[in-house]
């Protein structure tokens, strides 16, 4: 027994005597026999920390890649939760209407919260807008919220001013920076992953304390193009035919984008036939179809259209691909909001912020009466 002893502490004399010699080996590949570091050992250290890190972005992309590929776990639940926190979710009462969109149906006074009151009692209407997405993020968030709530209708809101531009960014603009080009490739593509990572920094972002009575000011304050949304400022400097080149679907890189398009858009269209429920098509149209006023406003933030007077027909071409795309389609509904909200517009009706090209409350409830009336008929 003794011996036994001595033997195991013999053994456990030996190991820190290993470790010093891996730590030395290891000096001594990295400083070279000197034992003092040297520029090729800098080199290999900075190399190969380089490399490690290399190595962790790609594990982290991948990871989330495939979580988000399989929704799993939910990686919009907490919009999904802020977005319908009035709701019991354990009682299943009368039909079911599942809304699906971007930043114009995203938020708990949009146009789904509007669109319960509409419909009344025997409805639900469950809000799973998430700002920024398109009809490739939409029909990826269906099949979650279908195996959750088995919708009996789905409204898939889809905004003629940017869904395409979010397919096929500008990436050979001048003024785009290396870092900008890069992540556009790379979410042009058809990965999710640089898309969602910087969707959440952009919401951490947005948690940052604010002063109240400035939000309330820039809300309120009068049409100036150093009010306007950041985003359609740049843009409209960066590709002044933007607005035009998506209505229209003109272009090689609009093509390739509705090509993308309409590939998940019929993705959506067999969900929700496999599902056994009616998809109504929501299209928003650009605030510059609407009224002169915000024809106006864009032309002073330097955007540019060959004809103004096409871009207000309905409908216009990208309406018109979305109602070919899914012709035939006796469950699908495509609902253009154009007409009405010109006629809303002409009688004084403001649809859109003033420094935002984003929908007022009065905007949210016209959107939810025509989805409403579309619905009964």
């Amino acid at each position: 027994m003794v011996k036994s002893v001595h033997g195991d502490g013999e053994q456990g004399q030996r190991h820190p005597s290993c470790t010093r010699l891996i730590g030395s080996a290891i000096m001594t590949a990295m400083t070279g026999r000197s034992g003092r570091w040297t520029p090729r050992s800098v080199t290999m250290a900075v190399g190969a920390l380089g490399i490690g890190l290399v190595l962790v972005v790609l594990a982290v992309l991948v990871i989330v890649e495939i979580s988000y590929r399989l929704q799993w776990p939910d990686p919009h639940r907490a919009e999904f939760k802020a977005f319908n926190h009035s709701l019991d979710f354990s009682k299943r009462e009368g039909s079911t209407l599942l809304a699906l969109g971007d930043s114009f149906t995203a938020g708990a006074e949009s146009w789904p919260f509007a669109l319960q009151t509409n419909l009344g009692e025997g409805w639900q209407v469950l809000n799973a807008g998430v700002g920024g997405t398109t009809i490739t993020h939409a029909e990826r968030i269906s099949r979650l919220r279908f195996r959750q709530f088995h919708p009996d209708v789905v409204v898939y809101q889809t905004y003629v001013g940017n869904d395409l531009l979010d397919l096929r960014h500008p990436r050979e603009a001048q003024g785009v920076g290396v870092t900008k080009r890069i992540y556009w490739w790379i979410v042009d593509s058809g990965f999710f992953a640089p898309w969602f990572l910087n969707h959440r920094a952009a919401a951490l972002a947005a948690l940052m304390p604010s002063d109240p009575e400035i939000v309330e000011a820039a809300v309120a304050a009068p049409f100036a193009v150093d009010n306007y949304s950041p985003r359609d400022r740049w843009l409209s400097r960066l590709d002044p035919n933007h607005v035009e080149r998506q209505i229209l679907v003109e272009g090689d890189a609009m093509e390739a984008a509705w090509r993308q398009y309409r590939r998940g858009l019929r993705l959506l269209v067999e969900r929700c036939r496999v599902n056994e429920a009616d998809l109504v098509i929501l299209v928003v149209p650009h605030c510059v179809q609407v009224a002169p006023i915000y024809l106006e406003r864009f032309a002073a933030m330097g955007a540019r259209w060959s004809d103004a007077d096409i871009l207000a027909r309905s409908p216009v071409p990208f309406v018109a691909r979305v109602r070919e795309a899914v012709k035939g389609q006796s469950s699908v509904r495509v609902v253009d909001a154009l007409p009405a909200m010109q006629r809303a517009e002409r009688k004084g009706i403001q649809l859109y912020s003033t420094n935002d090209p984003h929908l007022t409350p009065e905007g949210s409830e016209l959107l939810a009466q025509i989805v409403a009336l579309s619905i009964r008929e």
